[in-house]
Order: structure tokens, then C-alpha cells, then sequence
């Protein structure tokens, strides 16, 4: 389809008069300096070459992570011996990133999120949220900071620096190509980023919205150029005007230059929030005045031959009819516009490629000319079937690896995915090979006690040991619980009216209470000592603690003996007396 570049509307940026907008009572200097966007806005004074803009718009093409994929499928289906190789391996280039390539007056250049960064001059760090849903927690805090905690609000009663704020977004950062003034759920976020002090990641933005408005304009449903500005400065720091410049192209009438509406004091008057404009002699004029050229920035073209790029600038003025000894052009060709590939137009070129016979040359042929023609037609069919297919698969395959990848602030390609699996394939490599070093050093501590790590015999037999070790180790433990258990029972057992034996200076003696035993070392029994090994400690201690009966003495004492209980007794009566030593 051919489109006269006329049919298309360069929206260029709006340049901002921030002094202005402060000496009619509008302050939003604060809010941009967080987001470092004082030279951004600076750039938009300047000239936006129409001309340039428009030839680039209509040859535009995004260069993304599907569009890679597609290229991997259709040199597959030429040559199905390449499917699982790299893109190094098929002949391509390695995707890095999403990229716009096109076409200004016959030279090649590519624009990327650096590129845009660095015509911004902003940084390519803060938030960055697209598509997000009506339950996304930062709409919450957009109502509560924008809307004042009210959904019902409507645009226009919202507070003068969130409008501003608003018609920055509309006027400089995403331009509108009509329908409703209701924004986004991704513009309201931005809208709660710039009011809550929020750094957002403004070239990824921008680059999200030119590959957005390209893609509308190849399903012929956009017909307006965002970021006339940007993408002109992106022109002249790239030297393509130098290059034109030196082939007789550069011009004003060629370029048909324009400027953006200034946003000042008369903008707060406009939109009814203050009453009354206050001009002043200080107040910002636009400029055409091109500007001076950044030492570093990034290429945007790949050839640098000066011949072969005055070959390509003077084939596409002859195509053009742009007289080049000249500065007025005669006339101008309408400009092809890329748009989708569909099955009929790859039908047509592949019939187109044949020549067309009259019915007198088609009854001539034979039989088995016929059949030789149906034989070559077929694999044309079958291919374009193939790449189809292909591209549904590949298609819903880019759905669930968004699902599983994708977030709001990185996107991962398939030759991350692929250095993600190498990484895990070493370190699942160095994990074997450490476990086969633990493995190495337990046999040879199994070899220096003698045993062979080969023999099941001694291996079941450690593995008994360690079974009858864990055991044991159990068995000990519910033992200590249970003894633990009966140290209360025993001090329980005590009645209230024994007291500890105090400590005087009278000799210390070992007193003992009526109810609790007395243990006495006793003589060594003749029984076996291997009859107590199979009795828990835990029975041992209850037997011990338990208060035998003393037995009644059938025998008689001697006199030595009756002199020692008597002497306990009265001990036992009356402890707080001391006995009196009959010793000299």
C-alpha cells in the first residue's frame, strides 16, 4: 500500500517555560528536578525537520524479540538442519535489545533506548510499569495522591500541579493521536510517579511509545508521528544532516522546519487556573537554532564510507525527484508504508514470479510439463503453510515465556534464557564433581581402617552400627525426660516440716529426714553384674528413690552398737543441740 507522506501528522514536543509557569503562581520546579528532566525539556525548543521525520515514519520498523524469533523460524524452514543452533550459528546477529530501524533520504539508521537516552540526556534508572491491571496496588496511591482519595473525581478538579503535570505527559512525553482524554492505567501510574516524587525510567518509556505508534502505523490505524523533536535531534547529533549537508540536501525547504506550542503562563490561563496571564519580557521564545553536536553520542548509522553513503543519499533523490543542484524540490513520490504480511500477498508474489501463458501456450504444454510445474509451486504452498504454523507457535510460545519471565522492570530474551541453563548445567557439574570428592574421601578413611569400600559385607555392618548408635542415642533421651520428671515427684514427697540442716559454726553434720532413706555404699553383691545391664536407669532411680520399710532387728545389739543408735536418736530429736564429744 502507498501513502503520500502528507497523510501523515508530526506531533512535536511542547516546550515548557518553567519561569513563566512560576511567576503566575505554578511551581513545579521541585518536581522536575527529581525526575532530572531540565535538559529534557530544554531540547524541545528547537526545529523539528518534517521532511526527515516523515521519510523515517514511513519505512520504520521495530525490531523486537518476536520479530527476532521470526527470523529463526523462517531460516529454519529453509534449512531445517539449523533448528535448535544460536543466531551466531545460523548466520545472524546475537538480539540484544529492541530496536527501531528505518530509512532517512536512502541511509540506514537504528535507534535504541541509549540512543533516546542520551538525545534526552536523562538517565535510564527508575520506575518502569506498562500494562498494568485495574487491581495494580499503585492505583490505590494514584487515588489517594491525585484524586484525593475520591475515584469519582474527574480530571478537571484534580489539583493545577497535577494537571500541569498531566499536559506534560499528553503535550511532550506520550502524544495523543485522538480519542478519549480519560488516561491510561499505565499513564495514570506515571502520573502518580511525577506527583509522589518517584523517578521514573523515561527512555524506556518513550522507546515503549514510538514502538507502540509504529506498529499502529503499520496496521494503518495511526496516522500521527510522536516525538517529532526527539527523533529530529536524534537526525542531527547522528550527523545526518552533515551528510546531507555535504550532498546539497540541507535545506529549510526541503526540511520544512516547525516548532511545538509553548507551555508558559498563558497555558494556566487557558486550562482555568489562574484568571489572569502576567507576561514578561523574560519569558521564552521558540527557536529554530539547531543544536551543537555531543561529542559521544552513539552512532546511529553502520556504513561510514562517505562514498557509498553520497551513492545511497543521490540514488533516493533520483527516486524521489529531489533536484540536488537545487534547493526546491519538484515533486515528491509517495512514500511506501510497511504493514503486515498476509497469505494472499505471498500467494501473489509467488504467482507474480511465474510469468503468465494464454490459454493457446497452456494447451500446448504437456501432461508432464504440467506435472513438473505442480511439483515446483508445491514447496512454495507448503513453506508459506510452514512459516505460518511456525509464527502461531512462536506466537503462543512468546505468551508463556512472558508469563514466566517478563516483568515490569526486566525482560528476559531467549539467549538470557540460555545462559540461565549453561549456568545451571556447571554448577549442577561442579556439584557432582564435589560429591564425588566427599565420596573419594570416605573410601580411603574406609581403606586406612582396612576395609574396602567394594565390600557389601562391612558396608551393611556400618550401616547396623550407625541404626543401633541412633537407636541408643533415642533411647537415652526418653530416659533423661523421664528422670527429670521424677525430681519434682521426689521433692514433693518430703513433708513441709523438714528443714534443711543449717549451716553454724558448731562441726557440719550430714543429718537425715525420717521418711527418706539413708544410702549406704554397700559390699560388693556375689550376684552377676550383667543381671542389672537389661534395667533402665530410669527403674534404678525409682527403686532409690522410693522409701523402703526398715526391718525389725531379731539380733542382739552389743553394747558398742546400742550406743551408737541411741546417740543418732537423740541427734535425730533434737538437731538444733549439738552432741558433746566425749573425747578430751
Amino acid at each position: 500500500m502507498a501513502v503520500p507522506s502528507e497523510s501523515f501528522e508530526v506531533q512535536s514536543e511542547s516546550p515548557v517555560d518553567f519561569a513563566s509557569l512560576r511567576r503566575n503562581g505554578m511551581n513545579l520546579e521541585s518536581l522536575i528536578s527529581v525526575q532530572e528532566m531540565f535538559p529534557y525539556f530544554d531540547m524541545f525548543n528547537g526545529p523539528t525537520y518534517v521532511t526527515l521525520v516523515k521519510d523515517f515514519w514511513a519505512r520504520a520498523e521495530v525490531y523486537d524479540l518476536e520479530a527476532a524469533l521470526a527470523e529463526e523460524d523462517d531460516i529454519v524452514i529453509r534449512n531445517p538442519t539449523l533448528r535448535g543452533k544460536t543466531r551466531e550459528e545460523m548466520g545472524l546477529k546475537s538480539f540484544k535489545q529492541t530496536e527501531i530501524r528505518s530509512t532517512v533520504m536512502g541511509i540506514p539508521i537504528t535507534i535504541t533506548k541509549e540512543v533516546i537516552a542520551k538525545a534526552c540526556r536523562v538517565s535510564t534508572n527508575g520506575r518502569f510499569i506498562w500494562n498494568a491491571n485495574r487491581t495494580h496496588p499503585f492505583l490505590e496511591s494514584y487515588k489517594g495522591v491525585v484524586l484525593k482519595g475520591n475515584s469519582s473525581t474527574k480530571l478537571v478538579d484534580i489539583e493545577g500541579k497535577h494537571r500541569m503535570l498531566l499536559k506534560f505527559m499528553t503535550e511532550c512525553f506520550f502524544q495523543k493521536g485522538g480519542g478519549s482524554d480519560q488516561p491510561s492505567n499505565d499513564h495514570k501510574l506515571v502520573l502518580y510517579f511525577l506527583a509522589s516524587f518517584n523517578k521514573i525510567n523515561l527512555p524506556r518509556y518513550i522507546m515503549h511509545h514510538l514502538c507502540w505508534a509504529i506498529k499502529e502505523g503499520i496496521r494503518c490505524k495511526r496516522k500521527q508521528i510522536p516525538c517529532g523533536r526527539l527523533l529530529s535531534k536524534i537526525f542531527t547529533q547522528g550527523k545526518i544532516l552533515e551528510i546531507l549537508k555535504n550532498n546539497n540536501l540541507a535545506s529549510d525547504q526541503i526540511f520544512r522546519t516547525k516548532t511545538g506550542k509553548m507551555i508558559n503562563g498563558k497555558t494556566l490561563q487557558n486550562m482555568k487556573i489562574i484568571k489572569k496571564f502576567s507576561p514578561n519580557e523574560k519569558d521564552l521564545k521558540e527557536s529554530t537554532a539547531p543544536t551543537k553536536l555531543m561529542t559521544d553520542f552513539p552512532p546511529i548509522y553502520q556504513e561510514r564510507n562517505s562514498e557509498a553513503l553520497a551513492k545511497l543519499v543521490a540514488e533516493y533523490a533520483k527516486d524521489s525527484s529531489i533536484r540536488m543542484d537545487t534547493d526546491v524540490p519538484t515533486t515528491e513520490a509517495p512514500l511506501p508504508v510497511r504493514r503486515k504480511r498476509t497469505a494472499s500477498d505471498a500467494g501473489s508474489e509467488a504467482s507474480g514470479a511465474l510469468s503468465k501463458k494464454s490459454r493457446k501456450d497452456t494447451s500446448d504444454t504437456s501432461a508432464s510439463d504440467f506435472k513438473r510445474k505442480r511439483s515446483r509451486e508445491a514447496p512454495i504452498v507448503t513453506s508459506q503453510e510452514q512459516l505460518e504454523a511456525a509464527r502461531k507457535r512462536r506466537a503462543k510460545e512468546m505468551r508463556d515465556f512472558k508469563k514466566k519471565y517478563e516483568t515490569s522492570d526486566f525482560v528476559m530474551t531467549p539467549e538470557d534464557a540460555r545462559e540461565a541453563q549453561k549456568q545451571i548445567e556447571r554448577m549442577l557439574a561442579e556439584r557432582k564433581k564435589e560429591q564425588a570428592a566427599i565420596e573419594a574421601a570416605r573410601n580411603e578413611k574406609l581403606q586406612s581402617i582396612g576395609i574396602d569400600a567394594s565390600d557389601d559385607y562391612f558396608l551393611e555392618k556400618l550401616a547396623e552400627v550407625r541404626q543401633l548408635a541412633g537407636s541408643v542415642e533415642k533411647q537415652v533421651v526418653v530416659e533423661a525426660a523421664e528422670i527429670l520428671e521424677l525430681i519434682p515427684e521426689a521433692s514433693a514427697a518430703a513433708p513441709e516440716s523438714t528443714s534443711v540442716a543449717e549451716v553454724s559454726e558448731a562441726p557440719v553434720q550430714v543429718t537425715q529426714t525420717s521418711n527418706l532413706p539413708l544410702i549406704i555404699p554397700s559390699l560388693v553383691s556375689p550376684s552377676n553384674d550383667s543381671d542389672l545391664d537389661d534395667v533402665p536407669i530410669s527403674q534404678r532411680m525409682r527403686k532409690l528413690s522410693k522409701p523402703s520399710p526398715q526391718p525389725k532387728q531379731t539380733t542382739p545389739q552389743l553394747p558398742l552398737q546400742a550406743k551408737q543408735s541411741s546417740a543418732a536418736v537423740e541427734c535425730t530429736e533434737d538437731p538444733e543441740d549439738p552432741p558433746v564429744s566425749d573425747l578430751p
